[in-house]
């Protein structure tokens, strides 16, 4: 560790103090809008669904603009999570296109099935993701982040317990602009990506986008002896923007996107009493050493020709209109559809032992209107009403090698549904000049349905799917749905005194919830029958925000408490009788407590040069604890467990520093250390699928000639091997992924 932190730094202190030109030169440069003022760029967030400064909002939010994000080189929402503390985001590879696990506090999900409600909401253009699958949406024509930290349950609703990240895409412009960049990088990746906006009238504009791009990934296959992460990704958007009146103006828009890619490789991770290491010596070399004796090369026989497939449609309309007197009424309807196909290697060896074919459909609607009212005055607010409907199927198919002589299949169909609607309002009311009250709630009711069938099980004498030597009947047979209904009142608090104009305090309550559910991979009747229960979650937060040295400096921080009730966790338990012996169950059992602090520190130290931190701290803990979690059929007390995800530390530091170079010319160097504290990533805290604390570096060097521009950059410099998924199926096997391994690239950027 000590040899990782002084890379980092060198690599830090050189992107600060290695610059092409003087600090005289550097104040004639062609700048980026935030250094043309003399102090940092005001950064306007929606986390309130209405346009404000973020330091006028009373949370803790972390937000980049669209000038930093000029300068990155994101690929997805991952890159994102260095722009806040004590967040993880990672990608499972558990299924194709990306299968987000995305964790603000210590509170998130990393289930691939999409019966598990996420924790943190994805918001793409004002509408909600439900899916954790998909959820990693690539940096296309991204123009504000925001990460809304502690639950979002009054404007948001159910599923952002743990917060909200909110995305928002350009708006079409009525003049000729746009913007292209091809980037080649390690892996012989290749990213073609592009956006361009005119008008068409005089109250008619159009935007179109477009990306493809091509790798072999970062994962070598030896079975076959070839990349084994091959992908192809392509998306084509269109928005239109049409102004009938000065007071309507109506968007619309249409993505599609396509991927195709080899099945995500996973590594097996054995213990020596495993199952998989007993009877087919796939054992693990050491802890934490995978099978195939590196984190970056994979044995498995898995199907290698870009089989998987994540195909996502989503169709936006948006209507506002100015009602006059400060107030804005809002319609948004929001459509999405994703159709996947894979077949996946879950026991990663070179034999079908635990083998899935996972074909699903995911279908989801939404309606949201709202009032606004901002201006000056007493009173501001926003008041609303919401709509949510969605199904998904699942026509699950498992080869089990392990279970049968010598080959078992087994399938299972799925069906769920999910009927919402909600009203809230949250509004601020000035007692005073400088005391400010907000208050807000929402009542949500939720309807879910689900049918489980499953089909017949077939053992085969051979490993060729023909002629089975036997016939079991499945376990599960539903002729109707089951159904349950829940419903919640989420309040939400604040009191805000403002110091001065640059400087305020805040100290809120806010309430959080999550949706109850059924199980979707159950292999008794009692667990696709019997619901379980939505969990909620309070928080108790005070901060500050500060700007001051003439606005060149951004300081905020916010401490909190928030405390767990009925936390929703899953268990892999004895499941006797059924073709693999277990299942998957999602139970409430437990209450916990998060407590902590953050900081967001940006510092324009002159002209040319921008310094950015963060710093998270998490003490997460469960406080009641009670489950079968050792497979027993005994419930023990389970309070010792560490709580997934939730590293005590984060944080990161960073800078750029930008200086003339001639006439229409300029260069910058940016660098950023990234702070992951060690953590746990299994349920039962396995020592052998334990991270420890990880620095992820990334640099660039960058040279713009009037529109043009040229950079080189690399991604995790210090070449960080943690795990971004692992998952134990206790006493068979345990399988896990590394994060993508250190990369660089150059990349051509043409604005117009």
């Amino acid at each position: 560790m000590t040899n990782r932190v002084k890379i980092a730094l060198m690599l830090t202190t050189a992107a600060m103090i290695i610059y092409p030109a003087s600090e005289a030169s550097a104040q004639e440069s062609s700048m980026a809008p935030e250094a043309e003022s003399g102090g940092l760029e005001e950064i306007i967030v929606t986390a309130r669904k209405r346009d404000e400064n973020i330091q006028d909002v009373p949370a803790s939010i972390s937000a980049l603009s669209a000038g930093e994000l000029d300068r990155r080189f994101d690929s997805d929402v991952r890159d994102f999570a260095d722009s806040s503390p004590n967040i993880v985001i990672d990608d499972t590879q558990q299924g194709p296109g990306g299968v987000a696990a995305i964790y603000i506090r210590g509170i998130g999900v990393a289930d691939v099935e999409k019966s598990v409600d996420p924790a943190v909401g994805v918001v793409f253009d004002d509408v909600y993701i439900g899916q954790s699958s998909g959820s990693l949406l690539k940096a296309i024509d991204i123009d504000r982040v925001e990460v809304l930290r502690g639950p979002q349950g009054t404007l948001f609703g159910r599923n952002a317990t743990g917060g909200v990240i909110n995305l928002a895409r350009s708006r079409p412009t009525y003049d000729f602009t746009g913007k292209a960049r091809a980037t080649y990088s390690r892996f012989d990746t290749l990213k073609i990506e592009g956006v361009a906006s005119t008008g068409i009238s005089e109250n008619v504009a159009v935007k179109v986008s477009g990306a493809y791009e091509k790798s072999d990934g970062y994962i070598f296959n030896s079975f076959y002896n070839q990349p084994g992460q091959r992908s192809e990704f392509y998306a084509v958007a269109g928005a239109l923007l049409f102004e009938p009146t000065d007071n309507l103006d109506i968007q619309i828009s249409y993505d599609h996107q396509k991927t195709k890619q080899d099945p995500p490789q996973l590594l097996a991770v054995n213990r020596p009493t495993d199952l998989f290491c007993v009877a087919y010596a796939q054992c693990s070399p050491s802890p934490g050493v995978p099978t195939s004796g590196d984190r970056y090369t994979s044995v498995s026989d898995g199907r290698l020709e870009k089989n998987a497939t994540f195909k996502l449609d989503m169709a936006i309309a948006k209507a506002t209109y100015d009602v006059g007197s400060d107030m804005q009424l809002d319609y948004i309807l929001g459509w999405l559809k994703t159709d996947e196909t894979i077949t996946q290697d879950f026991d990663a060896s070179p034999f079908t032992l635990y083998h899935t074919d996972r074909p699903a459909r995911w279908r989801q609607t939404t309606n949201e209107l709202r009032l606004t009212k901002g201006g000056s005055g007493p009173v501001t607010f926003v008041l609303g009403a919401y709509l949510w409907d969605s199904q998904y199927t699942i026509n699950l198919k498992n080869y089990i090698g392990f279970a049968g002589p010598p080959l078992l299949t087994s399938a299972q169909d799925v069906t769920q549904t999910n009927k919402s609607w909600a009203i809230y309002g949250e509004g601020d009311y000035e007692l005073t000049d400088k005391l400010i009250l907000t208050l807000g709630a929402r009542y949500t009711k939720d309807k879910k349905s689900s049918i489980v069938n499953d089909l017949p099980v077939f053992i085969y004498g051979t490993l060729v799917e023909a002629s089975p030597v036997a016939t079991l009947p499945g376990n599960i047979v539903m002729a109707n749905p089951v159904k349950a209904s829940w419903k919640k009142f989420t309040p939400r608090v604040s009191l805000r005194y403002e110091l001065s104009d640059d400087a305020m305090v805040y100290g809120l309550w806010s309430r959080g919830y999550r949706g109850g559910g059924f199980n979707g991979r159950p292999a008794t009747i009692g667990a696709a029958t019997i619901p379980y229960d939505p969990e909620t979650l309070d928080n108790y937060e005070v901060g500050f925000k500060a700007e001051f040295a003439d606005s060149r400096v951004r300081l905020n921080g916010a401490a909190f408490i928030m405390k767990y009730k009925d936390m929703q966790q899953d268990l892999d338990v004895p499941a006797p009788g059924t073709s693999t012996g277990r299942e998957n169950r999602t139970i409430n059992a437990a209450s916990a407590e998060f407590k902590g602090f953050e900081l967001d520190l940006t510092a324009k130290l002159s002209d040319g040069l921008t310094l950015n931190g963060n710093l998270g701290y998490l003490d997460a803990k469960y406080k009641d604890f009670f489950g079968d979690i050792f497979s027993t059929g005994t419930p023990v007390d389970a309070s010792f467990l560490k709580i997934r995800r939730a590293p005590k530390w984060t944080g990161s530091l960073g800078g750029t520093y930008e200086a003339s170079i001639g006439n229409d010319a300029s260069a910058w160097i940016s660098g950023d250390v990234h702070y992951i504290g060690g953590h746990e990533i299994t349920f039962l805290n396995n020592p052998n699928l334990r991270n420890g604390g990880q620095f992820l570096v990334d640099a660039s060097i960058n040279a713009r000639f009037n529109k043009t521009t040229i950079s080189l950059f690399g991604k995790n410099l210090a070449n960080e091997k943690g795990w971004t998924i692992g998952y134990d199926v206790q006493g068979i096997w345990s399988y896990a992924a590394p994060r993508p391994s250190r990369t660089w690239g150059v990349a051509v950027t043409q604005s117009f």
